[in-house]
């Protein structure tokens, strides 16, 4: 959750915590409206966890790469004008897209071309996670489910 201008974007990652805990979803709201500190714990696994998770969509953006793949790789753009331009030059990857639509946004991991007429053509998206788990969890649903919504709205 942030304050963009006078707007207040969500992530799916906040529509997980409203699920999970309304009270939670009042102090994040506190926190962007700058009536609460945001809390400081700084969990010492997180890096380490977030490192593996980046080592391991690096690993499976290669594999794509190594089986002929067109891949466009977004991390360093992290705009919509630059999704957009990827969704119609029409790659068969294009990583780490950034999506919204005013009120909801995020970034999604993989978004892989499918032969689905569109709007953009003879051919489509799906959106794809690259979570390090070895479960699906609900919150993972949610993000793949209000990304794919996004994505149909550019």
């Amino acid at each position: 959750m942030k304050r963009v201008g006078s707007t207040l974007r969500l992530s799916p990652t906040d529509l997980s915590a409203f699920l999970g805990c309304r009270h939670r979803t009042g102090l994040d709201l506190s926190v962007v409206r700058g009536l609460l500190d945001k809390p400081r714990y700084v969990d010492p696994m997180l890096k380490v966890l977030q490192e593996k998770g980046e080592q391991h969509e690096t690993r499976y953006v290669e594999s794509l790469r190594a089986e002929g793949l067109a891949v466009v790789d977004l991390r360093d753009a992290r705009t919509v004008v630059e999704t957009k331009v990827a969704l119609v030059a029409g790659p068969d990857v294009i990583v780490q897209a950034t999506l919204e639509d005013g009120t909801w946004g995020g970034v999604a991991d993989i978004l892989r071309r499918v032969d689905v007429p569109s709007a953009l053509g003879d051919w489509s998206y799906e959106v794809c996670d690259t979570k390090l788990a070895r479960e699906t969890r609900g919150g993972t649903i949610l993000q793949l489910s209000v990304y794919t919504e996004l994505l149909g709205a550019l």
